[in-house]
């Protein structure tokens, strides 16, 4: 199975998905967009992070259950 990233103005998206939708054929996967006091929060942390700071991914995924 392939995937497609489609990007639509908001005056043509009900159109392109009522038309996606009557293909049998394909499934439409809306993902929520991300709140704006999140990417707020990642802006800051990436501006404020040093070197020293950073961890490096081996030593600390283990800390985290990953399905």
């Amino acid at each position: 199975m392939k995937q497609l990233t489609v990007s639509v103005t908001e005056e043509k998206y009900a159109f392109l998905v009522e038309l996606l939708n009557s293909l049998d054929f394909i499934s439409i996967d809306e993902f929520p967009a991300i709140p704006e006091e999140h990417k707020k929060l990642v802006r800051e942390r990436r501006a404020t992070a040093t070197p020293d700071s950073l961890k490096n991914w081996d030593e600390v995924k283990h800390k985290f259950k990953i399905q």
